[in-house]
Order: C-alpha cells, then sequence, then structure tokens
C-alpha cells in the first residue's frame, strides 16, 4: 500500500544491506561492548530524513552508553519489507509503522507494548503529554503499543504559478469570501485539465477517500460500527470522486509511470493540487517552485471542514537485544523536546504533544502555515478501520477499481463497507 507518510525517495544513507538492519547482538552492541547500538528504520524522502536526524544526533549527544544509527527505507514495500525482517529476525530496533499497519504488529507480538515503560522515570515522555485524539489503533485495551512520532493534517498544496499562468483566482481569496468548496474546486480542476495540465491528483488510500467523505460531512463508520452504506453523503463523496476522475479533472495518481508521483507532478508544474501533510514541504522549499497550502473545500456550510490527520508511530522490535534502551530513544525521539528539534522551522509535521504548535508557525515559506494548525483542530485520525489488520490494503484495492473505471461509485462503496463490516464486526 502506498502510505500517506512520505512519498518513495531512497536517499544516500538509505542503501544498506538487510544485516545491517538486524536487531542481533552483533549488530546493536558496539565492538567494545560498552556503547549500545541501536539501528533505527523509517521511510522517508531525503529532506525528511534530514529532519529524522536531527533527532537522532540530538539524543547520541546526549548520550555515552547508546548510539541511534536511522536507515531510510524506499517508502515502496515499506511495511512488506519490515515485516520479512521481522519473521527473520532481521529488523531493526525501532521503527516507523504506519496507523494502518500497526495493528498487525499488535496482533502478531512483534511490538513490545510501552505503558510500563512511560510511567517510569527512565522515559521521556508520559502517555498524557500526548493530545488525546492522536491514539488511534496504537493503543489497545489501554496499554500503548506505538508512540505517536506526530501528525500530519491532510489540506491541499496548490502551485501558484500554474494557477495565474490560467487565469485561475487565488485559492486563498476564495477561502476567505466562503467561495472554497467543491463546485469551485470543479470549476478549477477543469480548468486546468482544459489547458493540459493535470488538476488535482487523487489517491486511492482509505485516508484519501476520508478527506471526501468528511468534507461532505459524511461518515465512513463510527466508534464500533461501519455506517457508510447507510450515509447519503458518503455515497455523494464517492460519487464526486467518481465523476472528477471520469471527466479528467482529476488523475488518479495509481495510472502515473514508475517515478512519476505526486510530489514529482508538482515539482515539474504538471498539476495544480495535491494532497498531503507537511512531509513534503521540506523537499519543495529546495526547489524555485511557488507553492502554498489551502485546506480541503467543504460542501457543507462550515469555511473548513474535517480532514483526515494522518501520522505514524514508533515501536519497539519485542526481539531487541536492547528493549530497555530502545524505549528510551524513541521516547526522546517523540517527547516535546524531541519533536521541537525535528519540527520547529523547515519541519515536516506537525506535533503531536500539546503545547509547542506554535513552531510550525516559525519559517518563511509556505505563507498560510496556519492552515495546517487549523486542519488540525478539526480533522481527526481513522480509529476502527485501521484496528483491523490489512483491512487498509483491502479497501485500497476497492478503491482502485472505481478509479480506473472498472466497478462505479455504487459498487465500490457496497464492496468496501461490506468488506470493512466483516473485518471489524
Amino acid at each position: 500500500m502506498k502510505k500517506v507518510f512520505g512519498v518513495g525517495f531512497v536517499s544516500a544513507l538509505a542503501i544498506t544491506t538487510l544485516a545491517a538492519c538486524g536487531s542481533g547482538s552483533d549488530s546493536s552492541t558496539g565492538t567494545n561492548g560498552d556503547v549500545v547500538e541501536l539501528s533505527f528504520s523509517a521511510w522517508g524522502n531525503p529532506a525528511e530524513l534530514d529532519v529524522y536526524n536531527r533527532a537522532v544526533e540530538a539524543f547520541n549527544e546526549m548520550q555515552d552508553d547508546v548510539q541511534v544509527t536511522l536507515t531510510g527505507l524506499p517508502n515502496d514495500n515499506y511495511f512488506q519489507t519490515l515485516t520479512t525482517r521481522l519473521q527473520g529476525g532481521q529488523a531493526p530496533d525501532v521503527f516507523y509503522v504506519g496507523a494502518e499497519n500497526i495493528s498487525t504488529l499488535m496482533s502478531n507480538g512483534t511490538i513490545e507494548p510501552l505503558s510500563d515503560f512511560l510511567e517510569s522515570g527512565d522515559s521521556y515522555v508520559t502517555e498524557d503529554e500526548f493530545t488525546e485524539d492522536i491514539w488511534g489503533a496504537s493503543r489497545n485495551d489501554g496499554i500503548v503499543y506505538g508512540l505517536p512520532v506526530d501528525c500530519n493534517p491532510i489540506l491541499m498544496y496548490y502551485n501558484k504559478a500554474l494557477l495565474e499562468e490560467n487565469n485561475i483566482p487565488s485559492p486563498q481569496e476564495l477561502y476567505e469570501n466562503g467561495e472554497w468548496n467543491w463546485d469551485t474546486f470543479e470549476d478549477i480542476t477543469g480548468q486546468l485539465n482544459e489547458s493540459g495540465n493535470h488538476g488535482y491528483m487523487q489517491e486511492s488510500g482509505h485516508g484519501a477517500m476520508l478527506n471526501w467523505i468528511w468534507t461532505n460531512g459524511g461518515e465512513f463508520a463510527t466508534e464500533d460500527a461501519i455506517v457508510g452504506d447507510t450515509d447519503g453523503k458518503t455515497m455523494e463523496a464517492f460519487e464526486y470522486v467518481d465523476r472528477m476522475i471520469d471527466e479528467g479533472n482529476f488523475t488518479y495518481a495509481g495510472t502515473m509511470p514508475e517515478g512519476q508521483g505526486i510530489e514529482a507532478m508538482f515539482m515539474s508544474n504538471q498539476v495544480g493540487f495535491v494532497s498531503a501533510g507537511r512531509w513534503l514541504t521540506p523537499m519543495f522549499l529546495d526547489t524555485s517552485i511557488d507553492f502554498d497550502y489551502i485546506p480541503f473545500p467543504s460542501n457543507t456550510d462550515e469555511q473548513i471542514e474535517t480532514a483526515n490527520i494522518a501520522t505514524a508511530y514508533m515501536a519497539v522490535n519485542s526481539k531487541s537485544d536492547h528493549v530497555e534502551e530502545a524505549m528510551k530513544f524513541i521516547s526522546y525521539y517523540t517527547s516535546t523536546d524531541g519533536q521541537e528539534v525535528r519540527l520547529d522551522g523547515e519541519g515536516n509535521a506537525v506535533p503531536s504533544v500539546v503545547g509547542i504548535d506554535e513552531i510550525v508557525l516559525n519559517q518563511d515559506r509556505p505563507e498560510h502555515g496556519q492552515y495546517l494548525l487549523d486542519a488540525r483542530s478539526v480533522g481527526r485520525v481513522i480509529g476502527l478501520e485501521f484496528t483491523s489488520p490489512g483491512l487498509s490494503e483491502d479497501l485500497e484495492d476497492i478503491y482502485e477499481l472505481m478509479m480506473l473505471g472498472d466497478i462505479d461509485a455504487g459498487d465500490a462503496l457496497e464492496q468496501a463497507t461490506a468488506k470493512a463490516k466483516a473485518a471489524v464486526e
């Protein structure tokens, strides 16, 4: 499954052998026997990996007996690679795991429960320092299995120059005038399509569909039940996406040639709008592209509506030879200090701990960083659907069929809700 965190680039530091990520004693203990060497893996583009390393380096400077090495892995097939290494005893000591996949690792016992450690004096963070709504599927029966790395409220990036070239009004003006809605977005993406560009790149993940469901005031699921098949607003959202792809306003990202992901399309000035969290910002800032943020267009009376808050979690390999040291590191990495080191200024996310939201605004570009915080204030993490191992992949497969034109919106919603009900009930 294509994740919403990271974009499939591999930096030079990511190219390592399988054994280099192993968690056995040979790879996690220094040659002098005095320094514990922890391996840490995560997905991310090169600019993101630089952000991650800020906290790794800060932690290493604080420690005499523990040192951490970050290895970036390709976003494509990240979870498959991780699970293969876990099964083979060659996984890193600590690693990122997506919200949609953490229930799988919880159910098969490959990651450590963290609640007791969080209550100890060795932890750099406590459970109540995180925002209460951020845990999603990472907490079960009151026990925490993954620490929220940070969070990424999903909004839209738009290419200012491309819109100006096509005499399209500024989304900022439309938003401020209360005119930033689905109808307006349809008009704008239609104009971009007619000019030979792509209007909007639509992805097929469950979160990408929920953005349209929620900004229409619909629900796919409550806390304990799948309800999308009885919600007319959910059906309307499916029909909107289906029609926008059919008419060419939206382009399904899965139809692009290899190497032409949403970020590459955006940086090559071929598309007006893409949706993501803050993770694309460091990479875009390294280019000359003129871009800004805008919230998802609303199809209700609200100026800004609920959209997905993407998050990843830091987990500890149960087979690590140094579980306590691994827990200590992830508690620092996700703590207030760790998140401030990573996210201040040109960071790649929004804090998942309380009290430091203002660091998101400590950069000059893009201009409207406040929208990240606005989207965070009304957004939601995905709950029930991500508690069932493998369900997110099944739902993505169904949505892809719709976006490829193999089934229509009604069939897609019927199949998705049936699959989800069978998985969670």
